[in-house]
């Protein structure tokens, strides 16, 4: 079955966060956030998902290891491993911290082999590709079978007003319609924290 992704979105992927990295200094907007505030309220929206202090945790799509680091300020004592679509992005987070375990990989198509407690997907999901659902489907299937406890995830809300054209967005209730159909467990939709945003956490 052709991938969720085309090589046109591939290359798109690369040019968009190799012109971040250009432009801006500061990790958060590198990475495509607009503010560090903005980027770790959505860390905090994720990480409400449970308890996780001590737990084996995956970062998918880690960017430069921002959710890393906001663990690690916070008191953090668990066990993390990022990994990341673009390899610059990698070696990025691997300089910026050396004591963490970071990885190229794909959340749909090519996902590091192991078992984590959570799993967290910030923000990859906000692009427009040729099948942003099945990318989704795809990937949250991956996520879901490596996690012992939970997902959680970040989109982009078709309610919250503003949209780029370039990006992603859907509206909640397409998204609960499409986690009944793909997720057995319990799950949770929270937003009002951030307009144009919304976290779902996925239970086992």
């Amino acid at each position: 079955m052709p991938g969720p992704l085309s090589l046109l979105d591939r290359l798109y992927l690369r040019f968009f966060y190799r012109m971040k990295s250009w432009k801006f200094d500061l990790p958060e907007n590198r990475v495509g956030w607009r503010s560090r505030q903005n980027q770790e309220i959505r860390f905090e929206m994720l990480a409400s998902i449970g308890d996780l202090r001590g737990k084996k945790i995956l970062d998918a799509g880690c960017g430069l290891g921002c959710f890393y680091g906001y663990l690690k300020d916070r008191g953090w004592d668990g066990d993390y491993t990022g990994f990341d679509l673009l390899g610059f992005m990698v070696k990025g987070a691997r300089r910026r911290f050396p004591d963490a375990r970071f990885l190229e990989g794909d959340v749909a198509e090519r996902f590091p082999e192991g078992e984590w407690d959570y799993v967290f997907v910030n923000g990859i999901f906000n692009h427009r590709v040729k099948d942003n659902w099945e990318w989704m489907r795809r990937g949250l299937a991956q996520c879901t079978a490596h996690a012992k406890e939970g997902v959680a995830l970040t989109l982009l809300n078709a309610e919250g007003g503003w949209m780029d054209p370039d990006l992603f967005y859907a509206h909640p209730r397409q998204v609960e319609e499409k986690i009944r159909q793909w997720h057995g467990g319990k799950y949770k939709i929270v937003g009002q924290y951030l307009p144009e945003d919304m976290t779902v956490h996925l239970y086992r």
